[in-house]
């Protein structure tokens, strides 16, 4: 499954940010209705403290899922410290068909690459750079744009106005992720707003395996109505 494809599908599309990049968790997020589900390499996840590695260690997680599930895969490559230029490539032929990276971190070899490339803004964004990224080539923008002080509290109207703000400057696909702990009701306003679609992640989803998917579930049905 390409990322890519799903976008051009119509419909609007549930990627899970995963708690750990276990197949495990991939499995039972796409059993659950995610469209695509999303790994971490090379960084410290704000809010589980996970630590998350290199990509050689994050390989057989990929092979296993392209093998036994039907779902678009994409990664963070890296922060701070970035996933290599080579291994950028390697991922492609791995099947990952796309990356999610801010692009305060994002180095220009980044741009290069022929997977799906969602660039993410965070909280100090500046408005004019909305309007620049489709000429960069993004193909999806993650609006990531809550300061971390406020992570994990309820979405408010404020948040919608920086949304549709945004939104409104570009005319590529919008991502929203769960930076605020978004409700089920709340993601019909979410979409009607122009996003193309939701991440959700552990502020909404937990860690725990059994109720992880129970709650992915829960977004899907939410999406699809």
């Amino acid at each position: 499954m390409n990322f890519s494809d799903l976008m051009n599908q119509g419909k609007n599309l549930l990627v899970v940010s995963l708690p750990e990049n276990t197949y495990e968790y991939a499995r039972v997020a796409v059993e659950n209705g995610a469209d695509a589900v999303k790994l971490h390499i090379n960084l410290r996840h704000r809010v589980t403290k996970q630590i998350h590695s290199s990509w050689d260690t994050v390989k057989p997680v990929v092979e296993k899922i392209k093998s036994n599930l039907n779902c678009a895969v994409g990664i963070v490559p890296g922060a701070e410290t970035m996933a290599s230029e080579p291994e950028i490539m390697e991922m492609l032929e791995y099947g990952i068909s796309f990356y999610d990276v801010y692009i305060d971190f994002a180095p220009l070899y980044l741009l290069k690459s022929k997977m799906c490339k969602m660039f993410a803004l965070n909280y100090t964004y500046e408005r004019y750079m909305a309007e620049q990224l489709s000429s960069f080539g993004a193909d999806a923008v993650e609006i990531s744009i809550i300061n971390p002080e406020n992570y994990g509290k309820s979405l408010t109207l404020m948040d919608l106005i920086g949304y549709k703000d945004l939104i409104e400057k570009m005319n590529i696909p919008t991502f929203v992720p769960t930076q605020k702990k978004i409700k089920c009701d709340e993601v019909k306003k979410l979409i009607e707003i122009g996003f193309k679609g939701l991440i959700i992640g552990p502020i909404v989803t937990g860690s725990e395996i059994e109720e992880f998917g129970n709650i992915v579930n829960k977004y899907k049905k939410s999406i699809n109505q």
